[in-house]
């Protein structure tokens, strides 16, 4: 049975424990281990033992510039306890990976999230579809526990408030006074953002403009609004760096022609993770995370995911259905 808690609730859940291991999901990005390495600092802090993880465990080059990230080890290599494990950004179960052994030795699984197609799971929950980021969670969380929030863990926690709100771009009033907290705390904003937002390899603007190239508008789709697709087949997805290849969406939600932006990677020969977005995911627009829950992903109602098998006509068609 999983019990939610509030802020508080869930800094008391962190208090009750002297080992803990920090998780997030699968292929993380900049708020799940800015978020992962904020809470894991604060926790060492305090003299806890900490487990600092994903699966498998290796970190993107691109987002080794947030602090605390060196810390990461695989997560074969963290041992099953009977402390507390914190499972952050993750909207579900699967998104953990591999993670069992550890939950069945814990006596608590928290999770902190602020996906709306979260079902619920672990012992404990803090779940607010309305936060910016899980980094503003955490902060919030640290808040309420009296953690100290030096330099290093703010700038942790801002990379994931300025990836996860598009650099302001959504995110309301509560983005901006997390934003101004963590900056009064130290973060670090021009390095942070220029690597998580503008870098890229001289090599990779080639391959982009050949991939931009083949990009497709269907004007007519999703009721007349429009959508823009773009695959990116296999042998590209392994040649580049993942964080090359989820910038592509960017491109992609600035036509005007197009409501919804759809991009497909080919991770495995017939595996595709598909990453959705909308202009608007309010009541007005298309709520994409209801069209990758229907796929077995989830997301927020303008930006969602998903992971399909099959050739790429059959999930073409499939998303095509489901947007209309």
């Amino acid at each position: 049975m999983t019990t939610v808690v509030d802020v508080g609730g869930a800094a008391e859940v962190l208090a009750r424990h002297r080992e803990v291991t920090v998780l997030c999901h699968l292929r993380p990005d900049a708020d799940a281990l800015g978020s992962s390495a904020g809470l894991a600092r604060a926790l060492r802090a305090e003299g806890v033992t900490v487990h600092h993880s994903f699966d498998p465990g290796t970190v993107p080059d691109a987002l080794r510039v947030i602090p605390g990230t060196e810390h990461v080890v695989p997560l074969c290599d963290v041992p099953a306890h009977d402390g507390l494990v914190v499972a952050l950004d993750c909207a579900s179960p699967d998104r953990v990976g591999d993670w069992e052994r550890l939950t069945e030795a814990a006596a608590e699984v928290l999770v902190v999230d602020h996906h709306r197609s979260n079902p619920g799971f672990g012992t404990h929950l803090l779940l607010d579809p309305d936060a910016a980021s899980t980094a503003s969670l955490v902060l919030d969380v640290l808040v309420a526990g009296r953690y100290p929030v030096d330099a290093d863990l703010a700038s942790s926690l801002y990379a994931g408030l300025i990836t996860d709100t598009g650099s302001f771009r959504w995110g309301g009033p509560g983005a901006h006074d997390t934003a101004r907290r963590l900056l009064a705390a130290g973060a670090e904003s021009r390095t942070m953002g220029f690597e998580l937002l503008d870098a890229h390899s001289f090599s990779w603007l080639r391959v982009l403009s050949q991939l931009l190239a083949s990009a497709r508008l269907e004007a007519d789709a999703v009721g007349g609004r429009g959508s823009i697709w773009l695959h990116v087949p296999h042998e590209v997805v392994v040649a580049a760096e993942e964080s090359d290849v989820e910038s592509l969406v960017s491109h992609l939600q600035g036509v005007r022609e197009a409501w919804v932006s759809v991009l497909l990677k080919e991770f495995r020969p017939g595996e595709w993770v598909v990453s959705l977005r909308s202009r608007d995911g309010g009541e007005s627009g298309v709520d994409v995370s209801a069209v990758a829950a229907a796929l077995g992903g989830g997301g927020h109602p303008a930006a969602a995911g998903c992971t399909l098998r099959g050739d790429l006509d059959t999930v073409s068609a499939r998303l095509r259905e489901l947007l209309g």
